[in-house]
């Protein structure tokens, strides 16, 4: 009885499974460099639909390794019943003692696959860190910030903490530039200038419209805050059209003297 168990064993884990098993699994790494390089060329080439072709891949990546595992065991090596119960106890006390938080970063990565709290090539926010997801791994995800830096989080912790999607897959995004001039600022032609000034950037996203909001708040005097909010083309460009929005309202507030004299009645209001 033993002697057959040990045979049918042997025979489960020969040289030419093995092998057949490890051809597999690089065939399957094979298969998936070769889908992510095109979807990356499609991304590129086709803008409007990047984000949805890009946050395919993880999904598609995610079945095609569960497909090529479930096969390569029940089909290729085909163990016993009883070898597979005994292979689960053991990585079951293996999980226990050593790679919980492995397993916690794997388990939290194919929730938000399956979730899709974001997407690749989203905006989030993860407490302090602010940028484009470019990778969803079964162990972290990595976001690009506007600072060209790579952050890698475990996905255990972006799953336990409030995350911050900008734009939900959509490629375009509400953008928000804040100004704060003196009270005495005359605010209908401040707020037209600001109207011009995000609807003439090339920049926007002109099928979503641009509002222009007013309050007043003190720090140190009476102060006028001008938010204006409007859609950006591209969430890359997020950045680019912020800063075009201050350049062209400051050059037109400069041209026509506004800045200047709203600066002056300030200090003389602070004074």
């Amino acid at each position: 009885m033993e002697s057959e168990t040990l045979k049918t064993f042997l025979e489960s884990f020969s040289f030419f499974r093995i092998l057949s098993a490890l051809l597999l699994f690089f065939l399957t790494w094979g298969f998936l460099w070769g889908m992510r390089l095109l979807s990356e060329v499609l991304a590129s080439k086709f803008v409007r639909y990047r984000l949805f072709i890009s946050s395919a891949y993880p999904v598609l990546r995610l079945f095609v390794w569960i497909g090529a595992i479930a096969f390569a065991i029940f089909a290729i090596i085909n163990p016993p019943f009883n070898t597979i119960i005994a292979i689960s106890a053991s990585a079951g006390l293996a999980i226990g003692l050593g790679a919980q938080d492995l397993i916690k970063n794997v388990i939290s990565g194919i929730l938000i696959l399956m979730d899709r709290p974001f997407r690749v090539g989203d905006m989030i926010q993860v407490g302090d860190d602010y940028g484009e997801v470019r990778n969803i791994g079964l162990r972290s995800t990595r976001i690009l910030t506007f600072d060209d830096s790579t952050i890698t989080l475990p996905n255990s912790l972006v799953l336990g903490q409030a995350v911050a999607n900008s734009n939900s897959g959509a490629l375009d995004e509400m953008v928000v530039v804040e100004f704060h001039l003196p009270a005495c600022t005359d605010v209908q032609l401040i707020k037209e200038l600001a109207q011009e000034a995000a609807a003439c950037s090339p920049y926007v996203y002109l099928k979503k419209p641009i509002a222009v909001m007013v309050d007043d708040r003190f720090e140190r005097t009476f102060l006028t805050r001008l938010k204006i909010k409007a859609y950006v083309l591209d969430i890359r460009l997020e950045r680019l059209f912020a800063s075009d929005i201050s350049e062209r309202l400051k050059t037109e507030l400069l041209r026509r003297g506004l800045m200047t004299e709203a600066l002056v009645r300030g200090v003389a209001a602070g004074n």
